[in-house]
């Protein structure tokens, strides 16, 4: 047996191993302790890109479906301010029918400054209607609300407000008028014949509400159905990230368990290397 003392392969060996077993450990109480299986490039370089990805794709997703929410409430905001029209375009089409039946003119002047005052509330309704401070009612042009509502470019969904104008009578002689988009609605009780007239100009009216309305209803419905796959695709898409970026606690525990031991074995055998160039002390005696 060789016996030299400059140099102790054994004791060499034995630390080196020892090196790399405490950087396991480290790099083991470090994925533990974060629950990340990659917590730097070094980890997996590919793995942290495709994670990032994801994960940046979910936090996106989530932004595109509290706007596509605001639409929602947009939409909502608009059935809402219609439905209370049409409960008062209902009042107005039974004046309407008053006035119609016979009655004396001094009457149906009474009736006409009820409507009147009416169409006045109506009017009120299209001017202050509005969502973050844009008009669903305008006056001028229609309104566009533009929903992204996804975490890529051009995913963006469109809801159009309607023009709406309201011109209210001064007094019971005069009729009023409603205009919704293009179509100009007169209401005049001021006679007998004009009342019968005016309860289908109510009846047309009544329709063009709801046909507003519908188109508020069939945005709400599809940013509805966009807000469900959103989530859904949020849901998956973590999933997806944590499958990459987690780590495996069995199996990360189960390796920790395994270099722990080597580590121990290894500092008990590098006291046994060390104590081999110890012999040649025998030989000095």
């Amino acid at each position: 047996m060789a016996l030299r003392i400059n140099y102790n392969f054994q004791s060499d060996f034995t630390h080196a191993n020892m090196l790399k077993n405490e950087y396991n450990v480290n790099k083991n109480l470090e994925r533990l302790a974060t629950g990340h299986r990659i917590n730097r490039a070094a980890d997996d370089a590919a793995g942290l890109y495709i994670a990032d990805q994801l994960k940046t794709y979910a936090i996106s997703i989530d932004q595109g479906t509290r706007n596509a929410q605001d639409g929602v409430s947009i939409a909502q905001i608009g059935q809402g301010s219609l439905g209370e029209v049409y409960n008062i375009l209902n009042d107005v089409k039974s004046k309407a029918i008053q006035a119609a039946n016979t009655s004396d003119d001094n009457s149906r002047k009474m009736i006409q400054q009820d409507i009147n005052k009416l169409i006045d509330a109506v009017g009120k309704i299209f001017k202050d209607t509005e969502f973050n401070g844009m008009n669903l009612f305008s006056s001028g042009s229609a309104t566009t609300f533009t929903i992204h509502y996804g975490g890529r470019k051009d995913q963006n969904l469109t809801i159009i407000g309607a023009t709406a104008t309201v011109a209210v009578g001064t007094d019971g002689t005069k009729a009023s008028t409603v205009t919704l988009g293009a179509s100009g609605f007169a209401i005049d009780v001021t006679s007998q014949a004009n009342a019968n007239k005016t309860i289908k100009t109510v009846d047309d009216l009544i329709k063009k509400v709801d046909s507003e309305a519908a188109q508020f209803g069939s945005a709400q419905i599809e940013l509805e159905k966009i807000i469900s796959n959103n989530e859904t695709q949020a849901v998956n898409t973590r999933d997806a990230e944590g499958r990459i970026r987690n780590v495996d606690f069995a199996k990360e525990m189960a390796d920790f368990t395994k270099n722990n031991i080597l580590m121990q074995s290894g500092t008990a055998m590098l006291a046994q290397a060390n104590q081999q160039s110890q012999l040649v002390l025998q030989l000095l005696r």
